[in-house]
């Protein structure tokens, strides 16, 4: 239920501007679990209940759906584990 609950708000980023910016703001500047709590933290303030386990894992299956088309700032900082959004690029959100 859980991941359902996750892959529904990164759906549910994609349409709302303030949300996009909210979770930019939270997750700025953090990296892997920390990066991962503070979304679940934004989507349980939307009534979104997931772990950050479910977004890490789900971030994990957004980067592997990109099939090889990250483009080279993307691939640095997939590399080093960052967890910096940008929205609606790789058709959802992805990361650069």
């Amino acid at each position: 239920m859980s991941q359902q609950a996750c892959a529904e708000f990164f759906t549910k980023i994609n349409t709302d501007a303030a949300l996009q910016q909210e979770v930019g703001a939270a997750v700025e500047g953090k990296e892997d679990m920390a990066a991962s709590t503070a979304f679940a933290e934004v989507g349980a303030k939307h009534g979104y209940e997931f772990t950050s386990e479910d977004a890490a894992q789900k971030y994990q299956e957004i980067l592997a759906a990109a099939d090889g088309e990250l483009n080279e700032e993307a691939l640095d900082n997939v590399a080093g584990g960052s967890w910096k959004f940008k929205w609606k690029e790789m058709g959802g959100v992805g990361c650069v």
